[in-house]
């Protein structure tokens, strides 16, 4: 089984010098563990990992964390800027969160979605200028039309 080789943080994209094999009893094995050094190359951790943690597939960014997170399999991972960065300090995955926007000319506010689960918050970055990255959990109906308001409109989001 593939185990982090050290201490990583959520947003990482794993490089074969990030993992590393173990044995282990199968019985003792989390379900979903990878076993093979290609299924985690460029993939990218939603949640941070200790050095020798087993890495298993909803540990990574994917269906698998998405279906866990939303609690359905149908849901998608729709990644949003954030407005004012300093809110995505307040969140973590699981957190429940409505997605608004300023969407109309009189500066009223729209709620894209309600109760969306936060699937992970990105590392700050150097991109201060864009706004911290979010991925939260939407049914697949209603992510396409959040993912393109959020690249044309500023977005933030209320806590629940």
């Amino acid at each position: 089984m593939l185990v982090a080789a050290r201490d990583l943080a959520p947003g990482h994209v794993l490089e074969p010098d990030d993992v590393a094999r173990r044995t282990m009893p199968a019985e003792l094995a989390p379900g979903g563990v990878l076993s093979e050094v290609d299924e985690a190359t460029g993939r990218v951790l939603g949640t941070a990992s200790r050095s020798g943690e087993p890495l298993t597939d909803v540990r990574l960014a994917g269906p698998a964390q998405t279906a866990l997170t939303t609690g359905d399999p149908r849901h998608a991972a729709v990644p949003i800027r954030l407005a004012d960065p300093d809110v995505a300090d307040l969140l973590h995955p699981g957190r429940r969160v409505d997605i608004v926007t300023t969407a109309t000319r009189s500066g009223n506010s729209s709620v894209l979605a309600e109760q969306a689960p936060v699937i992970a918050v990105r590392p700050t970055g150097d991109r201060h200028d864009q706004g911290r990255l979010i991925v939260v959990g939407l049914p697949e109906g209603l992510a396409p039309a959040v993912a393109a308001a959020s690249l044309t409109q500023s977005v933030t989001v209320t806590l629940r």
